[in-house]
């Protein structure tokens, strides 16, 4: 093997190294998610707990990622696609961070909500519903980064304003109840803010969409209609 030849390879096998980092992050953000969510449901202190523990994890995989990132830059020079795949990855990570975060603050508030007596059952399962629903966003969204596939990351964004529907649907009969039992209030901010976290990790699920349209077309679509990302991504 000659020295471009062995060059080459070695810089494939970086770039196939960083992806499988931001794949690896996004199981373990999705594990910290799932676990948070379950702690609410079903009271487990114990859960709460791992996943604010298990947070410093997420922390020290967005370090890594990153510092990948700068040092690939540096030593590799990438341009055009491989650049755009670089740059998209440390969004990525950002983005996948701070569903960890959203994820510890559920497990945190779940302790409060849970100690001021048994949550509205009815909350309960709307919130675990849609948590379920944006958990899936999040792992379609790795899937369509793993796969490189268009159309997959429309859907995620797609999907996400519909999961936006159901969060004001909930968030608002939380309000029509801060309004009615003003006793409550402390309990039912904590369960609005537990809502909101949810609304966020979609959110974030398809910003990870975006990010991969860039990678892909060279599209920066974070602030544009979905309409306007399908002209610019499929038509093109």
């Amino acid at each position: 093997m000659n020295t471009s030849e062995h060059i080459s390879k070695q810089y494939d096998a970086d770039l196939a190294a960083l992806r499988s980092r931001v794949v690896e992050m996004g199981g373990v953000v999705e594990e910290q998610f799932r676990f948070a969510v379950d702690a609410l449901s079903s009271g487990r202190s114990d859960l709460a707990e791992q996943v604010v523990a298990n947070d410093r994890r997420v922390n020290e995989f967005e370090v890594e990622i990153d510092h990948d990132c700068a040092h690939l830059i540096a030593k590799r020079q990438p341009t055009a696609s491989d650049l755009r795949m670089v740059l998209g990855v440390s969004k990525m990570v950002t983005d996948l961070e701070r569903i960890g975060d959203k994820a510890r603050k559920i497990a945190r508030l779940s302790a409060a909500i849970r100690s001021s007596g048994v949550p509205d059952a009815r909350w309960l399962e709307e919130t675990h519903r849609v948590a379920d629903l944006a958990r899936g966003l999040l792992r379609d969204a790795l899937n369509a980064f793993v796969r490189g596939e268009l159309d997959e990351a429309i859907a995620v964004i797609r999907a996400a304003q519909g999961i936006g529907r159901l969060v004001n649907a909930i968030s608002g009969e939380l309000v029509r109840q801060i309004t009615q039992n003003p006793s409550q209030v402390a309990v039912l901010l904590d369960m609005m803010a537990v809502t909101k976290a949810v609304d966020r990790v979609a959110d974030h699920a398809a910003n990870l969409a975006e990010h991969l349209i860039y990678i892909i077309k060279g599209t920066d679509v974070r602030h544009a209609t979905l309409d306007q990302i399908e002209r610019e991504t499929l038509q093109r």
